[in-house]
């Protein structure tokens, strides 16, 4: 309306020229559509943001106790991890002089050393955050700096399960729960990756929310193999004593007195009859075999379709869980492919938070200089056959540079280097 004004106002000045844009008025940057908790305002524990499909907060930690408590999970957990521990390398550039350069290279190295309480450094803080990311679909850390706040004193993980989000001012903050108070985090050094994101959730999903029904009947079938397997796990004998005709002038009493101590001195009989001994009876007397037919239980059957249904529910290949249904090396090998795709997802996640801590160390000194991370990737089932690939890339890009088809920059491209 202002600009309507204005422009009305000129016209009748006298002034000539196209009419202004209207200015959008102050505040009015904001999205139209609205978050999928944005109903959830004020302060109170019931204003965080929740996780996706209403999960409630203490599944956090019986998703660590699956991980720790089922030896499918747990090995599907550590596969992963050690999966992702590809390796990395940190290049330093745009440095404003050579000793920007050298000094940059040297706060790398320090941080590297000084991170997670100097437990292993960096090393061990990567195995944490993987950890936690293959667990609870999300990790976390903070950077604390120092006194000075010239550099980074330390990087240390943050509990996931304790972390809760809260839209304020359009902008998501970060509360630890901590005593049954929320404290907030300073998202300026808070880092937070959500793995398998849900819209405007914030949260990450673990894997694990998928199999905790699949969990509960794989553990319950275990527990039944356990009893079925003690009492069928051996054939037995069965002996059936028909007991003799009662005597003329013989008591009821006597009579049950006389079969008891029949039966019972055929049990004793039994009970010491050796491995390669024979039992000779009378022909009231008869002796079978309890599932003597059976070769095999079917327990195995039934297991292994519930263990299949884990292994998918942790995105794992059956190849990496020690079954393989194939009989090609090509069925292996597509497999591993196909993780190693997964795992070059998730290292970029991995990548963009090592740039973030180095840049951050780095901003701090003097001098310009950059870090730029670049994340390893695991090697390919055949060596030989990569190699061989990667030299007709680069013959076909010699080829088409030499052709005037691309110029050196183009060919470059093409090459990925």
């Amino acid at each position: 309306m202002a600009g309507w004004i204005d422009w009305l106002r000129g016209k009748a000045s006298g002034r000539r020229g196209a009419r202004p844009a209207p200015r959008p008025p102050v505040g009015s940057f904001k999205t139209v559509s609205l978050a999928e908790d944005a109903g959830a305002l004020g302060f109170g524990p019931a204003s965080f943001v929740g996780l996706p499909n209403e999960t409630p907060f203490p599944m956090l930690r019986v998703y660590r106790f699956l991980r720790d408590a089922i030896p499918d999970i747990s090995d599907a957990v550590w596969t992963w991890k050690r999966l992702c521990q590809t390796g990395y390398s940190v290049a330093i550039t745009e440095a404003s002089s050579d000793r920007a350069k050298v000094r940059a290279e040297r706060l790398v190295r320090a941080l590297d050393r000084r991170v997670n309480g100097g437990d292993r450094g960096m090393t061990g803080l990567l195995d944490i955050l993987y950890a936690s990311l293959f667990t609870y679909g999300a990790a976390a850390c903070e950077i604390v700096l120092s006194k000075s706040r010239e550099s980074i004193w330390d990087v240390v993980p943050v509990d996931v399960w304790t972390v809760r989000f809260r839209r304020e001012d359009g902008r998501l903050q970060a509360y630890q729960m901590q005593g049954g108070e929320a404290v907030p985090l300073p998202m300026e050094r808070f880092v937070y990756i959500g793995m398998d994101r849900d819209g405007t959730n914030p949260y990450g999903r673990s894997m694990l929310r998928s199999i905790p029904f699949v969990v509960k009947i794989q553990q319950r079938l275990m527990e039944d193999m356990a009893k079925a397997t003690h009492n069928a796990g051996w054939s037995k004998l069965h002996v059936q004593y028909a007991g003799e005709e009662r005597q003329r002038g013989e008591s009821a009493e006597a009579y049950r007195e006389r079969m008891a101590g029949n039966l019972e001195s055929l049990r004793s009989r039994l009970s010491g009859l050796e491995t390669d001994q024979n039992l000779v009876t009378y022909d009231n007397v008869k002796v079978s075999l309890l599932r003597g037919d059976q070769q095999a239980q079917v327990f195995y059957d039934n297991h292994k379709a519930i263990e299949e249904q884990v292994i998918t529910g942790m995105h794992l290949m059956p190849i990496l869980m020690g079954r393989n249904y194939g009989t090609t090396e090509t069925y292996g090998t597509a497999q591993f492919e196909i993780i190693n795709r997964q795992v070059e997802t998730v290292n970029r996640e991995i990548e963009a938070l090592l740039s973030r801590l180095y840049n951050f160390e780095l901003a701090l000194m003097w001098g310009e200089a950059r870090a730029e991370v670049r994340m390893k990737t695991n090697r390919t089932v055949d060596v030989l056959k990569e190699a061989q690939a990667r030299g007709r890339e680069i013959a076909n890009a010699v080829a088409l540079r030499e052709q005037g088809f691309v110029d050196q920059a183009g060919a470059v491209k093409l090459l990925g280097v």
